[in-house]
């Protein structure tokens, strides 16, 4: 887990969250078949050209829609296991079956699993992984159009404390000095701006680490 450990103690109040998911009326794409695609400026602009649906909630809470593509009946058909399993593991789940609205920036199994690079979640205490799992995560229904910017790297304040850079591309840097997309919301796809009844979801291709001051 890299420098983010030494964020532990930011979460003194507790405001960690879990994270993410996605769901849509419509089929989409595997994750799995998506999570290498580059995000065209293009599909940007046509993500900064949708009217806000932030007035349209869906059925599902976020904890509903990760439990519901977690364990979908065919195999391949299976998503966010990791993201299940690291928000159990940090007992943070509940946060995201209630009514407070958050907008989060879900990582993909792909994107887990290089991430935990063939460790177990067990190997890293439930503060550290809520550590991780909250810098994933903002106040508010925040859909593309308050994400994404035309033109200057847009700030967003997470749950952990620490912010996140999102640019006009759609990547998100973790460092506002290097100016490097350390993931990108996956536009392209068509994996943004689903609504649940309780927040907004933006799947991304990799999973965010803060830089520890």
């Amino acid at each position: 887990m890299k420098n983010v450990l030494n964020y532990s103690n930011l979460l003194k109040s507790f405001l960690v969250a879990g994270l993410f998911v996605m769901t849509s009326c419509e089929k989409e794409p595997a994750l799995g078949e998506v999570s290498a695609l580059n995000v065209t400026e293009e599909a940007t602009a046509a993500a900064n050209a949708k009217a806000s649906p932030a007035a349209i909630k869906g059925d599902k809470t976020i904890a509903e829609i990760v439990v519901s593509y977690a364990t979908a009946e065919a195999v391949e058909d299976r998503q966010f296991t990791l993201l299940l399993a690291a928000l159990e593991y940090a007992g943070i789940t509940f946060m995201f079956t209630e009514s407070d609205q958050y907008t989060v920036f879900a990582p993909t199994d792909a994107a887990f699993e290089r991430f935990l690079d063939g460790n177990a979640l067990d190997s890293f205490t439930k503060e550290q992984v809520a550590a991780v799992l909250s810098y994933h995560v903002t106040d508010g229904r925040r859909f593309s159009n308050s994400v994404v910017p035309k033109n200057s790297p847009r700030n967003i304040e997470t749950l952990l404390g620490p912010s996140i850079y999102v640019n006009s591309s759609a990547g998100i840097d973790t460092n506002d000095e290097d100016k490097q997309a350390n993931a990108s919301i996956l536009v392209e796809a068509g994996l943004f701006d689903i609504s649940a009844s309780n927040g907004v979801i933006h799947v991304i291709d990799e999973v965010l680490v803060p830089v520890s001051e």
